[in-house]
């Protein structure tokens, strides 16, 4: 028996024979029984399906996002704690664009009493484009400190490089809104630059647990 067409040129054509021992029709040696060919075909596609289907899931797994910023366009939501709610706003300052995209997903996260005072969006964006804001637009790096909450209230230290490499801190406030749409939302009530050493230990203390005074962002 010959080949089918479709398989000439790949495995030839080669004379069969019968092997008397059990049967099998066998090619001569060196060429697989077609049978044979055929299961290892079907085999070797379905473990294609198989690698082609597991690959996504491994590369999901590799670029899973940072937990601070699982959504591509975060809300304010109850799940977000106050330090992931820092961290979206940080990160949303360091990468902010021409358009100002980043400081609209800042003010986003300010709480309403902040936004009363600071608002509306074009008032703020004003705000954080003037000194001492400016420093945290496109600056290199973020460390943070730990977060003391008390109750509703929260503050965090972050120390960022600004864009011209220099240090800067700032900390950060915010509550757990206890009413309307943003009920049980931790937001930002205000950002306290401490540029100086000696406003850098002053907010250390104010982290550490003291009273903070009011610093609307």
């Amino acid at each position: 028996m010959n080949a089918a067409p479709g398989d000439k040129g790949r495995w030839g054509t080669m004379p069969e024979r019968d092997d008397p021992a059990d049967g099998v029709n066998l090619k001569e040696p060196g060429v697989p029984n077609s049978d044979l060919v055929s299961t290892l075909v079907v085999w070797m596609r379905g473990l294609t399906v198989s690698l082609l289907t597991a690959v996504p899931l491994v590369v999901f797994a590799a670029d899973s996002p940072d937990p601070m910023t699982q959504s591509l366009d975060p809300v304010p939501s109850p799940k977000l704690d106050p330090a992931e709610v820092v961290r979206i706003q940080v990160e949303a300052l360091r990468i902010n664009s021409d358009l100002d995209t980043g400081i609209a997903l800042t003010y986003r996260f300010a709480s309403p009493g902040n936004k009363s005072f600071t608002g509306p969006l074009a008032r703020f964006t004003q705000m954080i484009r003037s000194s001492p804001y400016d420093r945290l637009l496109n600056h290199l790096t973020a460390r943070y400190g730990p977060v003391a909450v008390d109750g509703d209230e929260a503050h965090q230290m972050v120390i960022i490089i600004d864009a011209n490499g220099d240090e800067v801190a700032y900390v950060w406030v915010l509550t757990r809104q206890n009413e309307g749409k943003f009920k049980d939302c931790w937001m930002t009530d205000a950002v306290m630059p401490a540029q100086r050493p000696t406003q850098r230990k002053l907010t250390q203390r104010l982290v550490q647990g003291e009273a903070l005074s009011a610093c609307l962002m």
